[in-house]
């Protein structure tokens, strides 16, 4: 059946020749790129919120998770599994990316789009819907390009997520408490935007404020 199914798309592709620029520049690289740039987003928007160190550190996680996750693969996982890329194991396949060396299964593109697609959920959910989409679209890509087969992708995607889950499950509440002592230092921009420090000081005076609120407020009086 996973033969079949590439077959399947390698006929598409064999179809749709107009389409293989694009693929071939999504499945290689732009993939990631996206993926990358969700992060980077997800992290500067957490910077914003009242619990901008908790987000922040849902993003850092998340990038040690995707590194993290490639590494896995390919010194155990894929060495492990054995398989050999369909490129090279199936007569007469169109390749639109030069067929690599290393093993077929899980897939090193869609293990670190696992990660990444896991742990955006946990900067933002918006974002880790996108992130759900884009790498998805990485997955079809590989395939479509010729470079895996359809189980090598779900593969990846599965454990490149579960690796994210690892992480961010253990180490969350301890990377969190680290960056809050981080917002005391010179280096808090990083972690938290200057609006978010004073929203979050706010929250945590709820007495304060209230006596400044009405303060002001008697001052409007006539």
């Amino acid at each position: 059946m996973d033969r079949d199914w590439y077959l399947a798309l390698n006929l598409l592709a064999r179809q749709t020749p107009w389409l293989h620029g694009f693929m071939a520049s999504y499945a290689l690289w732009g993939g990631l790129v996206l993926l990358s740039v969700l992060l980077v987003i997800g992290w500067l928007r957490g910077r914003l919120q009242p619990d901008a160190p908790a987000r922040s550190a849902s993003a850092l996680l998340t990038g040690v998770a995707v590194v993290a996750a490639v590494v896995l693969n390919q010194q155990l996982l894929s060495p492990v599994v054995g398989r050999v890329r369909p490129c090279h194991a199936v007569a007469g396949a169109l390749a639109l990316l030069p067929c690599g060396q290393d093993f077929s299964m899980p897939s090193d593109h869609c293990i670190m789009a696992g990660a990444f697609m896991a742990g955006l959920f946990f900067v933002s959910r918006r974002l880790g819907i996108v992130a759900v989409i884009a790498a998805a679209a990485l997955a079809f890509g590989r395939v479509y390009t010729g470079m895996h087969y359809p189980t090598d992708t779900m593969a990846g995607l599965a454990a490149g997520a579960l690796i994210a889950l690892v992480l961010q499950w253990i180490l969350h509440r301890p990377v969190s408490r680290l960056l809050l002592r981080l917002t005391r230092t010179p280096l808090a921009v990083l972690v938290q935007a200057p609006r978010a420090a004073t929203d979050a000081a706010c929250s945590r005076q709820p007495g304060k404020m209230t006596e400044s609120t009405m303060a002001r407020g008697t001052r409007r009086e006539p």
